[in-house]
């Protein structure tokens, strides 16, 4: 049960013959079988410093390096440490209770209690704690986030809400879950440093604001209908783009946060134990807990493509973007990998004892040596997982005529020695038949990309043997399909237009070959041709004669369709429409109403645009019929002349414009010079206060004694 009161155990400043040289292009990265964390370069995969972490060997831990100090939780008996990386220590510790999750952000850190639903600030400098936990009432909480500004996002499920914490104070809970679930039903990412919450069982991802719900897309059945507890996403991505991914099914839903596309694709189910994805460029890499590689999905070649061995042992392979590179570890194993953009792999040795640590500085090699390095105890055998190309300094891979081979570029994984396969006598030919016709390969399945009014489909071509052309099937009745067919040569990709947002759409591609033979691809996740609408452009409003409503209009977003519905809120109630406008009625006079209008379709909801509307009409208008008889007109606190006090009068002869606000019945008063009689009072602005008037001395240009006028709206 975790406990989120710290008790400060060591204050030190590190060892003072240390001095380290750790790449401005790097992680930590930590080995729980050594208790350590080791710092690795980026560029090389070298590891360029080591930190001892006391007490946590063999324990699971979890580091925070996305604020500006980076820490270390000990999720076993709660101790926190802070790494001091310019003396490659971590000394300044505070211990707190087990099962607690350590988030960092800016120059902010927290402590969540997930059972507890509570919330401790620390001072990441000292580890200590930061005022009292602030309680969030009900769990459990769902794994937070917090973004470069150091806000805290915490998931509540119970609640179907997130409740960020500007400057480290709770604030207001955004209501984001349409339905009640565990803990695993809302899930946080940061997405380019936005924060995003997935709702796996309502089958929604939605952008977050500090004020509430931005852009909301609808994930495909075959997400949405997923076991629960069978969807990952990732805690953070390096773009705006968020991949969701059915574990059972293999089926993933790329979703772009800023344009509303999804692009779905297809993994493939079996024997895989994935874990949660992470995109770097055009690709997807997906952990294999079972085998301790990761599967390369290549969105361009809409194509699974060669896997990266990490481990090659079955273990919990962790994944992360960092300056614009894939980190993959597991802590359990002394292999981790670094990946650059372009899938260029480098292995990072954490077990490597020659490099500087808070104990050792770094020493040049001795000469004769190469530089090379003996492998450190424990270190996966060469031949268990071949080794990646050599960094200077460390050749530890087989040479000579049975050596693996490398890739031309020196990247990626060494390729497995070719084995030849000892030839076998072949059948005779017989003149009688002729020769067999070459073996006809499907595509692969293809991925399928949402637009406005359109799907794209991509696919990889038949391997082997060439196929004449390619043709899409699936398209809905009345569908455009461009081009109708795709040449031998590609560009393999279809284009659908048509077909209605309310509907999702499967298709596969057919592949013919030469003497009438055809195999046809498997089918695409389902689809819908639309994106989730933006947020209405340019709200203008007008008043009805008399006022009491609002007429509201707006221009449709540009992605817009046919089924794209708007909802006005904030008058009395809400309403739905399929026009570019509303009208809004049975409204008070002289209010102010906060209202949204916000666009949507079947492919989600988009932004809503506000306007803040002044249900009022004032109007300059002159005093009259006051004569120079040495009778003011008198101005009252009330509609009367029995109840309030004179707030102060127009002198006799005078007739000022004044500011007339609406108009109220009142007491009935006699003009002392034409006999006119009227209970009608106007509300005026007076010296800076609000008073009344008789409107026997009102001049409209429509005026009738006793009547209301038209021009000047009724007080309500």
């Amino acid at each position: 049960m975790g406990a989120l009161v710290g008790t400060s155990v060591v204050v030190g400043s590190g060892k003072a013959g240390a001095v380290p040289d750790l790449s401005d292009i790097g992680a930590w990265l930590t080995s729980s079988r050594t208790g350590e964390a080791a710092h690795a370069n980026g560029l090389t995969g070298d590891v360029d410093g080591k930190v001892k972490l006391p007490g946590m060997g063999d324990h699971p831990v979890s580091i925070s390096q996305d604020g500006k100090t980076v820490l270390v939780l000990d999720e076993k008996t709660g101790k926190l440490v802070r790494i001091d990386a310019s003396q490659l220590t971590a000394e300044q510790s505070s211990r707190y209770g087990s099962g607690l999750q350590l988030v960092s952000g800016g120059s902010y850190a927290y402590l969540v209690d997930p059972v507890k639903a509570r919330v401790q600030r620390i001072d990441p400098v000292r580890t200590t704690p930061l005022g009292a936990p602030m309680d969030l009432g009900a769990g459990p909480l769902g794994k937070a986030v917090a973004d470069p500004k150091g806000t805290l996002w915490v998931p509540v499920p119970g609640k179907g809400t997130v409740v960020p914490f500007p400057h480290g104070k709770k604030g207001d809970a955004i209501k984001v879950g349409a339905k009640r679930g565990e803990a695993s039903t809302l899930v946080m990412t940061l997405a380019d440093g936005r924060p995003v919450v997935t709702d796996t069982r309502g089958g929604t991802v939605a952008v977050l604001r500090r004020t509430g719900i931005g852009l909301r897309f609808k994930l495909p059945s075959g997400i949405a209908e997923a076991p629960a507890g069978t969807v990952v996403v990732p805690s953070s991505t390096a773009g705006d783009v968020v991949p969701v991914l059915a574990r059972e099914s293999g089926r993933m839903t790329l979703v772009n946060t800023r344009t509303g596309s999804l692009l779905n694709a297809s993994l493939g189910a079996g024997s895989h134990e994935y874990g949660t994805p992470q995109v770097l460029g055009s690709k997807v890499y997906v952990p294999d807990h079972s085998n301790g590689t990761l599967k390369v999905y290549d969105t361009e070649a809409a194509a699974i493509t060669e896997p990266v061995k990490v481990t090659g042992k079955r273990g919990k392979l962790s994944l992360f973007v960092r300056d614009g590179l894939l980190w993959v570890n597991d802590e359990d194993n002394e292999t981790a990998v670094v990946i650059n953009s372009s899938g260029h792999v480098n292995r990072v040795h954490k077990y490597d004892t020659d490099v500087p640590s808070g104990r050792k500085p770094r020493e040049d090699a001795p000469s004769g040596d190469d530089g090379k390095r003996d492998p450190a105890p424990g270190r996966d055998a060469p031949d268990a997982v071949p080794e990646g190309p050599s960094n200077p300094g460390r050749d530890e891979t087989p040479s000579g005529p049975d050596a693996p081979a490398r890739k031309p570029d020196g990247g990626g994984e060494p390729k497995e020695p070719e084995r030849k396969e000892p030839e076998r006598p072949r059948k005779p030919e017989r003149p009688d038949k002729g020769e067999e016709k070459p073996e006809a390969r499907p595509p692969g399945t293809p991925q399928a990309q949402s637009g406005a009014g359109v799907i794209r489909v991509s696919f990889a071509p038949s391997p082997g043997v060439k196929p004449t052309g390619y043709r899409l099937k699936g398209a809905p009745a009345g569908a455009e399909v461009k081009p109708e067919k795709v040449g031998p040569n590609g560009p393999f990709t279809f284009e659908v237009n048509g077909g209605s947002c309310a509907q999702q759409y499967s298709f596969s591609v057919e592949a013919a070959f030469a003497g009438g033979q055809t195999a046809e691809s498997g089918r695409t996740v389902p689809t819908r041709p639309c994106v989730a609408p933006g947020a209405p452009q340019k709200v203008e409003y007008a008043f009805p004669q008399g006022g009491r409503g609002i007429n509201l209009t707006w221009q449709a977003p540009a992605n817009a369709d046919g089924g794209t519905k708007y909802t006005v809120t904030g008058g009395k109630g809400s309403q739905t429409t399929t026009a570019t406008k509303a009208q809004l009625t049975g409204l008070a006079n002289n209010r102010t109403y906060n209202l949204t209008v916000a666009a949507g379709n079947a492919a989600g909801s988009g932004g809503s645009t506000a306007v803040a509307v002044d249900l009022s009409n004032p109007k300059d208008i002159k005093i009259t019929d006051n004569a120079d008889d040495g009778e003011e007109v008198g101005i009252r606190t009330k509609p009367s002349t029995k109840e309030g006090t004179r707030l102060g009068f127009v002198p006799a002869g005078q007739t000022p414009t004044l500011q007339f606000i609406c108009q109220v019945r009142g007491t009935a008063e006699v003009h002392d010079t034409y006999g006119w009689k009227s209970d009608v009072w106007d509300r005026i602005e007076w010296e800076g206060k609000t008073g009344y008037v008789s409107d026997l001395w009102v001049a409209t240009s429509k005026h009738k004694v006793g009547k209301f006028s038209p021009e000047v709206w009724q007080c309500d």
